[in-house]
């Protein structure tokens, strides 16, 4: 049996949700049934203001942002490109509503498409270059935050398996 016939791996799954759970463009039902789906706990309800306020609100910028290229201290052009030949490889077109590409909703799609077409290459390419190092730096900004280290710690689970 193959992969296109039995759906979609539970990785990518997975990694799909956590790419929703990361956008700002989703709407609290979609965080909601991403926070389900990744069996995350307590409610989301309960978690968004924090969540929120640790991921996508600050100035200039919030504690823990979602761009890697800021969050990594790296030049942002090359974390882009690099990036976006990715998703060029594999397929991927942006829809109307946009991220950068160096946001870590639209790397968590990247990877998870990665996953599914078994590219091991890419795979550890960008787990090794952008989203373990990602973890290293917001797990090191929120240890006075235990939920939101949590949650980071699971993703960190995510990328790893």
């Amino acid at each position: 049996m193959n992969a296109a016939a039995s759906g979609p791996k539970a990785a990518t799954l997975r990694l799909l949700a956590w790419g929703r759970l990361w956008s700002p463009l989703a709407a609290d039902d979609e965080h909601r049934e991403a926070w389900q789906a990744l069996g995350l706990p307590g409610e989301f309800a309960a978690q968004r203001v924090a969540y929120w306020n640790t991921f996508h609100a600050g100035t200039p910028q919030p504690p823990v942002t979602l761009l890697l290229h800021a969050l990594l201290g790296r030049e942002g052009g090359s974390v882009r490109e690099d990036l976006m030949r990715a998703a060029d490889y594999l397929g991927l077109e942006g829809g109307e509503r946009r991220l950068p590409p160096d946001h870590l909703a639209p790397a968590c799609e990247v990877f998870a498409l990665a996953i599914e077409r078994e590219e091991p290459v890419l795979v550890t390419g960008l787990r090794e270059r952008y989203l373990v190092p990602w973890v290293a730096e917001a797990a090191a900004r929120l240890a006075d935050l235990p939920p939101m280290l949590a949650l980071v710690q699971r993703f960190a689970a995510d990328i790893a398996a």
